[in-house]
């Protein structure tokens, strides 16, 4: 499972999460029971560096050794 993660500190930030994800068939962490084992890559759109749930979710990521991967726009 691939999931995504960013700004999502405003309604506009969590639509446009939702639409970028769905665009790369991806899973919305905050939004879903993830199970971390089955997730093979996070991606991070940009601005996801200032987001304490963004931030929490890269931590997490990195901690089972996750690959992310930067989306550009």
């Amino acid at each position: 499972m691939i999931v995504i993660t960013g700004p999502q500190g405003t309604a506009e930030e969590q639509g446009e999460l939702a639409e970028i994800a769905g665009l790369h068939g991806a899973a919305l962490v905050g939004e879903h029971n993830i199970k971390w084992a089955s997730v093979v890559a996070l991606y991070r759109i940009p601005g996801w560096e200032r987001c304490p749930l963004a931030l929490a979710d890269v931590a997490m990521a990195d901690a089972l050794d996750i690959p992310t991967h930067d989306l550009t726009g």
